[in-house]
């Protein structure tokens, strides 16, 4: 199985993941509409210290 190239938050993108994590949205929802795997949501609140 061929991986996927590493692709990191941008500003931008991380914003959008803290206002809607503070507003209450799912961290499915979140990732849904980024086009990302929940998991990458989590790590990404992790490493910045909300989870």
């Amino acid at each position: 199985m061929k991986q996927r190239p590493r692709r990191y938050f941008t500003q931008t993108e991380m914003s959008e993941v803290w206002d809607r994590w503070e507003k209450g949205d799912s961290l499915n929802a979140i990732a849904r509409d980024l086009g990302r795997y929940h998991a990458s949501v989590q790590g990404a609140l992790a490493r910045t210290g909300d989870i």
